[in-house]
Parts: structure tokens; C-alpha cells; sequence
């Protein structure tokens, strides 16, 4: 079976879909699931959509759709979300499915995002908050760990 990003402007995917894509494309995950995959006797791209889905269902999560990509954010206090996002789409879509997902996260109340994340991550997140000039982004040192202050809310 191949699984490969899906262009969202042509074909909208089953969640189920958007786990299966992220979890093949997703290397470090693959790399950290290898041991345990191994110890279940699955390979580590079941373990990893395995993960991703359980992590997906919590229900004390926010979810948020953006083309193939699907965004959870865990609200903590002082209007401050905790990001996960699972991408099953194309990277000129992944790249506006972020701003989107930013305006989403602005207009429900989150003042900044945080998320660990994958240096080619950090290059699209850099091209997606290039667009809104209230948006600020930070990065950590390591390149993997990003902080966006999503600035006024809008209407």
C-alpha cells in the first residue's frame, strides 16, 4: 500500500487517512517507535498511527480540520495551547492549513501556541506566519521547539 500525502483541494481524506500518512511520513516518530514496534510485534509506522490516534481521542483536547490536516491543541492556563497536528496533505496546502489553524486558535481565545516539532516543521512554520504580520514566532535553539503568539483576535 502506498501512502503519500493527498492534495486537499482534489481529495479530502478520512481522518483515518491523515494518521496513516503522518505516521509513514513522520520519521523521528518512526525512529522512536522502532524498539517498542518491535517488542508488539507491529511495525513502527501501526505503532506510531496507533499513537497518534489514541493521543487524537482524548477528549480534553481541541480539535481543529484544516484541509488534510487535523490540529489538536490542549488548553492550559492563561489562554496558552499546547499543539499537536498529524498531516496527511500536500506542503503548499500543510503551509496554509497552519494559518488557517493560527486564525482558528486566535478566534476560540489562544493568545500562544507552543508545540515541539521536526526542523522541517520549523522551515514551514517560518513560510505560514510569514503571511500575518501580528503573528509572532519563536524558536528555541534546538530548532524543535516553537512558540506562536497568534496576536489580536479578529472577526
Amino acid at each position: 500500500m502506498n501512502v503519500y500525502p493527498v492534495d486537499s483541494r482534489q481529495v479530502m481524506l478520512k481522518p483515518q487517512d491523515i494518521f496513516a500518512v503522518a505516521a509513514h511520513e513522520y520519521k523521528p516518530g518512526l525512529e522512536a517507535a522502532k524498539e517498542a514496534a518491535q517488542k508488539a510485534g507491529v511495525s513502527p509506522e501501526r505503532m506510531s498511527y496507533t499513537i497518534m490516534l489514541m493521543e487524537y481521542s482524548d477528549p480534553k483536547l481541541i480539535r481543529i480540520r484544516a484541509g488534510n490536516t487535523l490540529f489538536t491543541i490542549a488548553a492550559l492556563p492563561n489562554r496558552l495551547g499546547f499543539v499537536r497536528s498529524y498531516n496527511g496533505d500536500i506542503g503548499p496546502n500543510f503551509i496554509n492549513n497552519m494559518v488557517e489553524f493560527v486564525y482558528s486558535a486566535r478566534k476560540i481565545g489562544f493568545d500562544t501556541l507552543f508545540a515541539y516539532t521536526s526542523p522541517q516543521i520549523v522551515k514551514a512554520v517560518k513560510l505560514a506566519m510569514r503571511r500575518d504580520k501580528e503573528v509572532t514566532v519563536e524558536f528555541d535553539d534546538s530548532g524543535r521547539a516553537i512558540v506562536v503568539k497568534t496576536g489580536p483576535a479578529r472577526d
